[in-house]
């Protein structure tokens, strides 16, 4: 489980890079979304959006450690600054789950994805509801959405029950629309190397993961 790294925690090491936007802290996600029977390609592509990692450092979850970035997210003209948590492979692993690579959380404003075209969601939630959304793997690939349940933490951190999430086509994404719930997306991404995947991903691997945890002085 993700909670408590904020935009103001990750904005204590990034003084020369201000977060823009209001961002709530990272929500939490259960693990056993990606369970032995689910398979997702877990890539967030769209021909007109472009992530870039600004910066990454490491922050402790109970006895683990995981990597925090800054994400830069650009549309044409429109730019803005997202949160992203990189877990290794070999904690999923060790936990029960099929990972073959990192998976990484990404939280977007909407006001970057809000006018992406095509569009990166289709138009059909309720307001007041969390939805989660995904593309089928079946072509022809159409769009699909699920409610699901956003209940607020005592420490005050939005958690997303994706439990049982279907097998998407790059997805899965939340967007959480209720009273009280910032307009943002959560995304759920395998964490690839940009120079083997030209960008597309978040550019993590086990490799910086690891050479960040050395940099800072963790014996790993």
């Amino acid at each position: 489980m993700i909670g408590g790294w904020s935009a103001a925690n990750l904005g204590l090491f990034y003084r020369n890079q201000p977060l823009e936007g209001a961002f709530t802290p990272v929500a939490a996600v259960e693990a056993s979304a990606w369970n032995r029977s689910q398979v997702a390609s877990g890539l967030l592509v769209h021909p007109r959006l472009v992530l870039t990692v600004a910066h990454a450092v490491l922050f402790r979850a109970g006895a683990q450690l995981f990597a925090a970035a800054q994400v830069k997210v650009e549309l044409g003209n429109v730019r803005a600054w997202a949160d992203a948590v990189v877990i290794p492979s070999r904690f999923l692993e060790q936990a029960g789950f099929v990972a073959t690579q990192d998976l990484a959380v990404l939280r977007m404003p909407m006001e970057v994805s809000g006018p992406l075209d095509p569009p990166l969601l289709a138009d059909s939630a309720r307001d007041g509801e969390a939805m989660l959304w995904g593309w089928t793997l079946v072509r022809p690939r159409t769009q699909v959405s699920i409610p699901v349940t956003v209940t607020t933490a005592e420490d005050g951190n939005l958690r997303y029950p994706a439990v049982n999430l279907p097998a998407f086509s790059g997805g899965p994404l939340l967007r959480s629309t209720g009273p009280g719930q910032p307009d943002e997306l959560l995304g759920l991404h395998r964490a690839f190397h940009a120079d083997t995947q030209q960008g597309e991903a978040i550019p993590f691997s086990s490799e910086d993961v690891l050479e960040a945890m050395h940099a800072l002085g963790f014996d790993v």
